[in-house]
């Protein structure tokens, strides 16, 4: 935890004191301060709306930028979905560790886990139409600025480099034309059978021993310890993964 501390204990605007406001009878209120270590810099949007948005949020960090610095900036409540299920190149580790979608507007989703190997990688669906997306992923830590491009290209099947490696699940891909470089394909939604209860992170918070497992409990410090959290679930129009 300490090293993570060290890496973002100068965000922007940490120690800045926001301005008193004055309620309808003139009385002067103190504003609520936001304990978050990690927050958007000014011009950055801790909603973002596109995955340029979702970059424009990580640049605005300090570097390094860890992924939990990234889910940390985002606005609260968090709009989360969670699965247990390993059928994906991001997998779940368990209901314990599930993979967690966050809906960050109604058009993009972070998909990321908070436990394995792939805990460092976040990726993100853009909805281009209510049942097609587009995919994009970083690597975090990010030692420099990333771009838009990078974190499409990062999707890209580097054996056939004209698909996406989400090709092998999302069925009907094609080239996205408002998205440079981007690849659309059908979004789907978890199985309901596969799904986790989101009040369940808040318990494995409190119940995560740093001491054993400290990079979970610090996904897990980032997800739930900055404000609210409420179900958020897929759109059963979609299809099941």
């Amino acid at each position: 935890m300490a090293g993570l501390l060290s890496a973002i204990a100068w965000a922007p605007g940490c120690g800045a004191s926001p301005s008193p406001t004055a309620d309808s009878d003139g009385k002067v209120e103190a504003p609520a301060l936001d304990p978050r270590r990690c927050k958007p810099a000014p011009g950055a949007s801790g909603s973002p709306n596109t995955i340029e948005e979702a970059i424009a949020l990580a640049n605005s960090l300090p570097f390094p930028v860890t992924a939990e610095c990234f889910v940390e900036a985002l606005d609260r409540p968090l709009r989360v979905e969670a699965t247990r299920s390993k059928n994906s190149v991001q997998p779940a580790v368990g209901e314990r560790s599930p993979r967690i979608f966050l809906w960050t507007t109604d058009a993009l989703v972070v998909a990321l886990v908070i436990d394995g190997d792939k805990r460092d990688l976040v990726e993100f669906s853009q909805f281009v139409t209510p049942k097609r997306s587009v995919k994009a992923e970083l690597l975090f830590p990010l030692e420099a600025p990333a771009t838009v491009a990078s974190a499409l290209d990062r999707v890209r099947n580097p054996e056939h480099p004209k698909i996406t490696s989400c090709f092998v699940c999302h069925d009907n891909e094609r080239d996205e034309p408002t998205i440079p470089g981007g690849r659309s394909s059908l979004a789907l939604r978890p199985r309901p059978s596969s799904l986790v209860d989101v009040a369940s992170l808040k318990r494995e918070h409190e119940l995560c021993d740093a001491s054993r497992e400290p990079d979970r409990c610090r996904w897990l410090e980032a997800l739930v310890s900055h404000g609210p959290i409420e179900h958020r679930p897929f759109d059963d129009a979609l299809s099941l993964f």
